[in-house]
Order: C-alpha cells, then sequence, then structure tokens
C-alpha cells in the first residue's frame, strides 16, 4: 500500500519535478535560462497579457532576463539580437529595439561599441531609429555620449541619396532634420538636402 500510493511514477500537477519552478498558472514549469528567454521575447515580445499573466509582468520578467544576459555577455546580446532581427523571425522589430536601447546604457564600453555598429542592421528605417531614441530616454539615458552621436550620423551618411530621401518622405512626422543637424558632423550631399526638406 505505502509503496503503491508513494512511490508510483504518477506526479500530481500541483507538486513539481526536479528542476520545476512555479510559474504564473499557479503549477510547474522547467526553468530556462537567461538566453533562451531573450530568445523568446526578441521574437515573441509581451504585448497583451495571456491568460495567466499581465502584459506588465511578462514585461518585467523579460528586461530581468535581458539584465543577466547583459551582465554575462553584452556583445553577445547584440548579436542574438541583430540575428533574430536580420533574419527576420520576429513579427515586429519593437522588442529588438529596446533591448538594443537598453544595451546602449550598458557600462561596459566593449557592449556600447556593439550597439553602436549594430544599429543601423536592426534600426533600418526612421521610424525604427526614432524608437530607439524614445527607448533610450524612457530607460533613462541622459543625453548622447560621442560614440552614439557618431553611430547615428554614420546611420544618416552611410544611406545612399535614394533612401535617405525615402525615409524623409515617408517618415514625415519624425524629425530627421533636427537629428541629423545635431548628430551628423560632416553631412553627405544627401544629408545635406534633407536639412533643406520640409
Amino acid at each position: 500500500m505505502y509503496l503503491r500510493k508513494h512511490l508510483n511514477r504518477i506526479v500530481p500537477q500541483s507538486e513539481p519535478l526536479p528542476g520545476q519552478v512555479p510559474n504564473h498558472a499557479g503549477g510547474y514549469a522547467f526553468a530556462v535560462d537567461s538566453w533562451t528567454q531573450l530568445r523568446r521575447f526578441l521574437i515573441l515580445g509581451s504585448e497583451g497579457p495571456t491568460y495567466y499573466a499581465t502584459e506588465r509582468e511578462m514585461t518585467m520578467d523579460n528586461l530581468k532576463a535581458v539584465r543577466g544576459c547583459l551582465e554575462e555577455d553584452g556583445p553577445r546580446l547584440v548579436r542574438e539580437v541583430v540575428e533574430v532581427s536580420l533574419a527576420g523571425r520576429a513579427p515586429k522589430q519593437d522588442p529588438a529595439i529596446a533591448v538594443l536601447a537598453m544595451a546602449s546604457l550598458d557600462r561596459k564600453l566593449e557592449t556600447r561599441r556593439a550597439v553602436y555598429s549594430a544599429l543601423p542592421q536592426v534600426c533600418r528605417t526612421g521610424s525604427h531609429l526614432m524608437s530607439f531614441a524614445a527607448y533610450r530616454k524612457a530607460m533613462g539615458g541622459r543625453g548622447w555620449g560621442s560614440g552614439l552621436m557618431r553611430a547615428v550620423a554614420a546611420w544618416y551618411n552611410e544611406m545612399e541619396a535614394g533612401r535617405v530621401a525615402y525615409q524623409a518622405i515617408k517618415y514625415q512626422h519624425l524629425v530627421h532634420r533636427d537629428s541629423c543637424r545635431v548628430h551628423s558632423r560632416r553631412p553627405t550631399v544627401a544629408v545635406g538636402l534633407l536639412f533643406c526638406y520640409e
């Protein structure tokens, strides 16, 4: 009787298996590491609540994982963001842009440099670039350092003239001209023309 009741292989859902942790539904699930959670966040985001967790709870859990990845290996985090973004694995760019903005505030110079070189790969439109600036500001970014200013200037200056014009016309509600003036010290001809637009 004792063996049948206590040592059988069927474990009730209210009890965890070895390696399981509590989940939002009140049950248990196997834990994932921060890198797996980062990839899930980059691909799925956390817009809208689920049946068991609110949007805020999911976002806070995901940002905690992002912080863990940043502390462990900032450049690797940036590579993950670029890989997911360029592969087109995510339906929206917002999570990738938010993670990139968070990484741009990291205290380690190598992480910030990785962000600056990844900026044109992840922020491919004017709207993405302005979202990056907004996320950065919302996360407590105080001003733009010289590295970020050079990265934004390169975003404009390394773009061919037709693309710069397209960005200015398509995203008229954005302040490209002000952004260019602030960040482009030696604008190209295309960016110089953007100053005159409007």
